[in-house]
């Protein structure tokens, strides 16, 4: 009996060991499957987010408006700067993995999150001109909070000091060069200056203005007067500027040299057209040399579509008032005594067809205060004339003089005009 029970105590034991067996068995079975799925899932998962990453970068991205840029300091991101509008910048190439939550900013050196990038072909063309500018021989110190702007609108909002050379001065502040492109800073968001040599070039005191008239292709005898030039003249004289690297100016940056808010290169030039008849055969030159230009153009007289190039600024010259012997004295240019009303008329007429020109030449150079105060009422900025004389600092922004070109001006005269 003894031994009946001893066995029946063993079996229960040996079943109740198979059964413990069994569910540690289930139990490691079912764990180790739950570890598999898991580490399944993982690597799934890594694999999205990589690929979520992978498909976020690009050489070039546009960062998301209201995101940030972040310094990485021992270890951790800390945000530098936020953007108050959409910007688009060049990304460092990387090595993408799991870890990768950041994109290094080239030049810049800061870094921005993957998920606040759109990817794009790449990055819009950019008004570089101010590379030409001499710094001036001073910087500014921000406060720790400062923002940066661009054409009017708030762009970075910068969370520490910068220390930066002045490219320009303006009425609200100062415009600064920062990751490669112009920005304004504010008075308000300066804490200090300090003179600094940015540059030993020596900068321009005064500036040429050349004008010309009538361009002649080669071939072509028709005009015979003073005003007209061949295409060869025009070519020997833009060779000249060409080879000795001569910065050819726009109407809005001769303003500004006058009012002394660049600085210019010694080699700087503003080339004018004057009326507009066959300033159409100007266009292909410009566009081959890559200079710049401005026609003073009588907007009644021409279809804008023959004068469109990236190298040739359109100003006024009138819409149509362009006549002689309206007024007593000299060629009788009728700006000089035409009524108010009617020279208004004109003038808003050819600033609204000329995309809103703030810059006028008077027809035949002649004018007077009248007509000085007519221009202003009207809109301009700022009005050409003849004198034959280089443009320097401070001058009557409405009496700019001109140095005329003529058919008989030959390139060692030239060269004496614009050196």
């Amino acid at each position: 009996m003894n031994n009946k029970r001893k066995l029946t105590n063993v079996i229960i034991v040996v079943l109740v060991l198979i059964v413990a067996f069994s569910i540690i068995g289930t139990g490691i079975f079912l764990h180790n499957k739950n570890r598999e799925n898991r580490e399944k899932q993982n690597r799934e998962n890594e694999k999205v987010l990589v690929k979520k990453i992978t498909d976020s970068y690009s050489k070039y991205v546009k960062v998301k408006e209201g995101s940030f840029l972040y310094k990485l300091d021992n270890g951790k991101y800390a945000k530098v700067i936020k953007l108050d509008k959409e910007k688009e910048l060049t990304l460092e190439d990387i090595k993408i993995d799991k870890n990768t939550k950041y994109f290094l900013i080239k030049e810049l050196g800061y870094y921005v999150k993957y998920q606040d990038v759109i990817k794009i072909d790449g990055l819009s063309s950019k008004d570089m001109r101010y590379k030409n500018y001499l710094p001036f021989n001073f910087n500014i110190v921000t406060k720790e909070k400062s923002t940066l702007y661009q054409n009017g609108e708030a762009i970075y909002e910068v969370f520490y000091s910068l220390d930066l050379a002045v490219i320009e001065k303006d009425d609200n502040g100062y415009v600064v060069e920062f990751n490669d492109e112009e920005f304004l800073i504010k008075n308000e968001d300066i804490l200090s200056t300090h003179d600094v040599v940015n540059t030993t070039l020596n900068e321009t005191s005064s500036v040429p203005v050349t004008v010309y008239h009538f361009i002649y292709l080669d071939g072509d005898t028709s005009c015979g007067e003073s005003i007209c030039h061949s295409e060869g003249q025009i070519r020997e004289q833009f060779n000249y500027l060409k080879d000795n690297n001569y910065f050819t100016l726009t109407t809005t940056e001769l303003g500004k040299f006058i009012d002394g808010k660049i600085r210019l290169p010694e080699k700087s030039i503003l080339i004018t057209i004057d009326d507009g008849a066959r300033a159409w055969n100007f266009v292909p030159i410009l566009n081959e040399y890559k200079i710049n230009a401005t026609l003073f153009l009588v907007s009644s007289w021409y279809d804008l579509e023959q004068f469109e190039s990236p190298y040739l600024e359109i100003a006024s010259h009138t819409h149509d008032l362009h006549w002689p012997g309206r007024c007593p004295g000299g060629q009788g240019s009728p700006l000089k005594c035409l009524d108010k009303n009617v020279l208004l008329e004109d003038l808003r007429k050819s600033r609204e067809k000329l995309s809103g020109t703030k810059a006028f030449c008077f027809p035949f150079y002649e004018y007077n205060d009248y007509a000085i105060s007519v221009l202003k009422e009207a809109g301009f900025e700022m009005a050409f004339i003849g004198g034959g004389r280089r443009v320097t600092r401070g001058i009557d922004k409405f009496k700019i003089p001109r140095i005329p070109i003529s058919s008989g001006t030959d390139l060692n005269t030239y060269i004496r005009y614009v050196s």
